[in-house]
């Protein structure tokens, strides 16, 4: 499904997406939540660029 190499910078561009979420969660502040929907878009490109396509070989 994704490449290799990319788990490790998916992973932790969604902890961090996440993280941020939870804390503006936690304080209930709404630039928080940008950055943390900013840090979500971030997280999908990762996954994106690292997917491996249908029919490609792993």
């Amino acid at each position: 499904m994704f490449a290799r190499e990319g788990y490790s910078l998916l992973l932790s561009a969604a902890g961090l997406a996440v993280l941020t979420f939870a804390t503006a969660l936690r304080f209930r502040s709404w630039p928080l939540w940008l950055a943390g929907f900013v840090l979500m878009l971030v997280a999908l490109s990762v996954a994106w660029v690292y997917r491996t396509p249908v029919g490609m070989p792993t």
